[in-house]
């Protein structure tokens, strides 16, 4: 073989031999739609957060199950309960208390599913960091962003924020007794924050529970 020969061979040798071991480090090719896990961290304590995506470690994805709730409540006491309100029959809740306070009660949907977190005592915050008893003069909403509650919310005040409308803020307006909302002049002399409400998206400012 002349030496021409041999240097037009020897590129193909390289590639022959570069080829197998690109394929053999590439593996097998990785799946687009593999599922992401994400992990939630536990409430142990201090400010209980609600956003327009959840409270604490909840969001739209826990299932409405006192095991999965002790998992991301460890030192609370996760109990299951029977809400009765009105004349309609029992709905199943699910209390979590923690420190000898009551921290929040979650309502069940007819699917099974979380329909409501419902925070009203203790160091809870809503998505602007405000607290249970902030006044609804000092919390800068508008009268059009607030409807007069029905049902369990009767003579209260709902109020929702445009960017978060999972999260209901409702009002106690001391006295008021009248059909509708309030005036605006009296919620600023007397509505004040007694709890906050988180649906998720799906069922965001449908009734109330």
């Amino acid at each position: 073989m002349t030496l021409r020969h041999v240097l037009l061979a020897l590129p193909l040798v390289l590639l022959a031999a570069c080829g197998p071991a690109k394929r053999d480090d590439a593996g097998p090719p990785a799946k687009a739609d593999a599922p992401v896990r994400v992990a939630v961290a536990p409430y142990v304590g201090g400010p209980l957060k609600m956003t327009r995506d959840g409270v604490g470690p909840i969001n739209g994805a826990t299932a409405f199950d006192l095991a999965t709730l002790k998992v991301l409540f460890p030192k609370a006491k996760v109990e299951q309960a029977f809400l009765h309100f009105g004349a309609g029959p029992a709905q199943p809740i699910i209390n979590i208390e923690q420190d000898n306070t009551p921290l929040a009660e979650i309502g069940k949907t007819d699917e099974g599913e979380i329909a409501y977190v419902r925070l009203a005592a203790g160091d809870v915050r809503g998505p602007k960091d405000e607290r249970l008893l902030a006044k609804w003069a000092d919390l800068g909403f508008k009268v059009d962003q607030c409807r007069a509650g029905e049902g369990r919310e009767v003579n209260q005040t709902v109020c929702v924020r445009p960017e978060a409308p999972t999260v209901s803020y409702v009002f106690g307006v001391p006295g008021w007794a009248g059909q509708g909302l309030p005036p605006e002049a009296v919620l600023k002399a007397k509505g004040q924050l007694n709890e906050l409400v988180w649906r998720p998206a799906e069922g965001a400012a449908v009734g109330s529970a």
